[in-house]
């Protein structure tokens, strides 16, 4: 019986992990990919992409941040840009493995290059 109580706890022990969430921007936009165009919003928009490993850290990269941006965008009909956004990570730890997974969430926008009247 004492064998069984200690092999359950230990197998408790080593099944826990943890999650740190992480902020990597905050990502207002007052100005615009490109000069002398408008901006239609389209709606908020969430999209994450996740990357795991196995006896190491699942680093983020910049494919990931695509992704999840792409995702989010996928959405929308119609956007093509990720405006007023928010980016964050979260690190999931579970014995040996590691999985990264980054959020993105904004308002979905579609631009038109080069139609604004100028003054």
């Amino acid at each position: 019986m004492r064998y069984k109580t200690l092999l359950l706890c230990l197998s408790a022990f080593l099944m826990t992990g943890c999650t740190q969430t992480f902020l990597v921007k905050l990502d207002p936009q007052s100005h615009f990919d490109y000069p002398n165009s408008n901006i239609y919003p389209m709606g908020h928009v969430e999209g994450k992409s996740t990357k795991s490993a196995f006896l190491s850290i699942a680093e983020p990269s910049s494919t990931l941040q695509y992704d999840a941006i792409s995702n989010a965008l996928q959405k929308q009909p119609g956007a093509d840009m990720l405006i007023n956004s928010i980016h964050m990570m979260d690190v999931t730890s579970v014995l040996f493995f590691t999985t990264t997974t980054y959020r993105v969430e904004g308002t979905a926008a579609k631009m038109k290059a080069g139609e604004q009247a100028l003054q």
